[in-house]
């Protein structure tokens, strides 16, 4: 049987190629950059960045706080965050957060605090959107800087004004809606702190334009694959030649090498080449809202399928566009194989998201909740190019996983 893949990669052969075109051509990172933020922020309060990890390590860098300050995560990220934290020499602090909002609860904010803290950061995951309002009034409260954390949720080009943060993250990366195979769009609030951050930025190397060039020569190849009877095959040279479907695909979507610190602060410590910020442009002007649309309707319907038999994390967000569609399961590995065998590419890692640990300077702080979630988590495809005859399928193989004999 056809096997769908679990992501849809959100990019046209055109946008690819004219992306390619760009890279023969003398674009200046630093004229592109200013056309960019000057269509998206007439206000100025946006700064184009080569990823979000680069604009979250700047914003450290710009801060510098004493070493031991607290930064506080919503304990669902990607590990490559705390990871910058403890690079800057502070502590990284989980917020627990509920499976089904994924919002920090009031009381770990109250948990997670000390006087230490600095920061709080709220990740907003799987493409919807949770209500910020009782961190925002945690961080105002306790004097920390808050920051919205909206990789995983862009939306359209409405999604980009200003927001009640004093730094939002948007993300452009491989698997993220509309993207330009890396990029991301961080808002600053405040002039002093924006302006310290334009200032180390302009001191950091441009990432080199012909790399972006093979990453989208790679992708404009890899554009085949998303065809469901490609990616079978696709699939079955993964299994035999690659090591595994899952270690290939989790390999070609990761972004930054994740061994060696000095060599992953080097590769996010780049301004983003001309090339990039020119199709970021191209795409945030084209934006697409019909195939959201589509998008989000597919996942509310499966949404509602499952709704007496199987939890869906962040079921209860205020906002959903289901850009990942994650389920939990007593026993989430099992049913992967049936999953494939009926066509559809389930996996426990479509994402790098994972539980943040408690720090051993507070190792009292389990984030419990995250950490039952991620050992339950099972992802599976919802987008519009699956037939919704073959999602109300999915939708009954779930239940009958989630009913079976444990």
């Amino acid at each position: 049987m056809p096997l769908y893949p679990r992501h849809h990669i959100d990019i046209a052969i055109d946008d690819l190629g004219a992306a390619l075109v760009s890279c023969a051509r003398d674009l200046r990172s630093e004229a592109e950059a200013e056309r960019l933020e000057s269509f998206v922020a007439p206000d100025g309060e946006v700064l184009a960045m080569h990823s979000v990890r680069s604009g979250f390590d700047l914003l450290l860098t710009a801060l510098a706080l004493p070493p031991g300050s607290e930064v506080l995560l919503s304990a669902l990220t990607i590990p490559d965050m705390p990871r910058i934290v403890r690079a800057h020499g502070l502590v990284a602090v989980p917020v627990d957060v509920d499976a089904a909002t994924l919002s920090p609860t009031e009381a770990a904010l109250e948990q997670a605090w000390s006087p230490q803290a600095k920061v709080l950061v709220v990740a907003q995951l799987f493409g919807g959107r949770a209500s910020l309002d009782a961190a925002r009034a945690f961080a105002l409260r306790r004097g920390l800087l808050f920051v919205d954390d909206d990789a995983q949720g862009y939306t359209g080009p409405s999604c980009l004004a200003p927001r009640d943060a004093d730094v939002v993250f948007h993300s452009f990366g491989t698997i993220k809606t509309a993207t330009c195979l890396g990029g991301a769009l961080v808002r600053v609030r405040d002039a002093t702190l924006r302006a310290d951050m334009r200032a180390e930025h302009a001191r950091w190397p441009v990432h080199p334009t012909a790399t972006y060039a093979k990453k989208l020569a790679l992708y404009t190849t890899l554009l085949v694959p998303r065809e469901p009877h490609a990616y079978t095959l696709f699939a079955a040279c993964a299994e035999r030649f690659g090591g595994g479907l899952d270690s290939v695909v989790m390999s070609m979507t990761k972004g930054f090498p994740s061994a060696d610190l000095r060599g992953f602060l080097q590769s996010i410590r780049r301004r983003p080449c001309g090339p990039l910020l020119a199709l970021l442009r191209r795409r945030i002007a084209s934006f697409d809202p019909h195939r959201l649309q589509r998008r989000a309707e597919a996942g509310e319907r499966l949404l509602r399928a499952l709704a007496h038999d199987v939890e869906v994390l962040g079921g209860a967000q205020r906002a959903r566009t289901h850009w990942l569609f994650a389920v939990l399961l007593a026993k989430p590995d099992a049913p992967i194989a049936i999953l494939r065998r009926a066509g559809f590419d389930a996996a426990r890692g479509a994402t790098s998201i994972a539980a943040v640990p408690a720090p051993d300077e507070r190792p009292q702080l389990v984030p419990a909740q995250a950490l039952a979630a991620m050992e339950r988590v099972l992802f599976v495809p919802v987008y519009p190019e699956i037939s919704q005859a073959d999602r109300d399928r999915l939708a009954a193989s779930l239940v009958a996983v989630s009913r079976a004999p444990r």
